[in-house]
């Protein structure tokens, strides 16, 4: 590597192919390995999960929808390439990733995903958690949660009603909603 350049922009990212100062862009993606670079650190993706990402980075800030990315990974593909549902997967694989960048894959309900930087705090929980920890995501299903669902199941509330009041996923409540009800029953109570 250029010592010159380290020397005279040490926080510089410094393009890996021809050595030169790379200005004006905070995120480095090389093709070449897959990889991806934020000042310091550094995270490989493999080759498709790389595509999805370098997308959501090129269309920084702005939203990518599905189709968008789809395209651009699947271009090559001859004759029918995979459903349009493989990108969730990408999407779902490369959000630990993106967090060590610092970035937060955002989901756009109907739409697409975008981008948005994240404080140390957001990217570790999502590294670690591998979940969503900010308001209208997936969370965690906590003992408050199963209190608000026992009340709503009292009051004659169906899951998809109780999904939309207590904003989680219609899956995880009915879920939840399912063995409460039937612990409820099994109590004595009627739901």
């Amino acid at each position: 590597m250029n010592e010159a350049l380290l020397a005279a922009a040490p926080n510089a990212l410094i393009c890996p192919c021809c050595q030169q100062t790379v200005e004006g862009r905070e995120f480095l993606a090389d093709p070449s390995t897959s990889t991806i670079t934020n000042g310091a650190i550094t995270v490989r993706f493999t080759p498709r999960g790389f595509g999805v990402a370098k997308h959501l980075i090129d269309s920084f800030p702005r939203m990518a929808t599905k189709d968008a990315i789809y395209d651009a990974i699947f271009c090559d593909v001859v004759g029918d390439g995979p459903e349009t549902k493989i990108i969730d997967v990408y999407i779902c694989k490369i959000r630990p990733a993106m967090a060590e960048l610092g970035l937060v894959i955002e989901t756009v309900w109907g739409k697409g995903w975008r981008l948005v930087e994240a404080d140390a705090t957001q990217a570790n929980a999502i590294r670690d958690a591998g979940i969503h920890s900010l308001r209208g995501r997936v969370q965690r299903w906590t003992p408050e949660d199963d209190t608000t669902l026992l009340d709503l199941i009292s009051r004659k509330m169906k899951p998809a009603q109780c999904a939309t009041i207590m904003r989680k996923p219609y899956m995880s409540v009915e879920r939840r909603y399912k063995r409460l009800a039937a612990s409820v029953r099994i109590g004595g109570e009627v739901a």
